[in-house]
């Protein structure tokens, strides 16, 4: 459940928030994009919906240079050709970790 404990998992957010027209919604998955995606929310003339966990972030080196948010697009981080581990937000360091432990077993996942 995490720190936002068992009545504020928003496990929902994403479905109720994708009908309003023209809103963005963003999940970082670390500090980094975080900056990213508030520096794009600042800048999009619209609205904007950043879903981020309660509690600890994940604890990055500080990379310098903000990236430029593009609305829909996503990231390969390992490439893999058995199967593909799809994650979003604070979930996609814990599907990394889980591609490196099927790997051990000759399972090769993309994430």
């Amino acid at each position: 459940m995490g720190e936002d404990g068992p009545t504020h998992q928003g496990v929902f957010d994403i479905s109720y928030l994708r009908h309003i027209p023209n809103l963005v919604v963003m999940a970082p998955k670390d500090e980094h994009e975080l900056k990213d995606m508030l520096e794009f929310s600042l800048k999009y003339n619209g609205p904007s919906a950043i879903r981020y966990p309660r509690g600890k972030a994940q604890g990055i080196e500080h990379r310098g240079q903000s990236t430029e948010v593009e609305i829909g697009k996503a990231e390969i981080l390992k490439e893999g050709e058995d199967i593909a581990l799809i994650a979003i937000g604070n979930t996609v360091y814990p599907a990394l970790n889980a591609a490196a432990r099927l790997e051990k077993d000759g399972i090769k996942a993309a994430s």
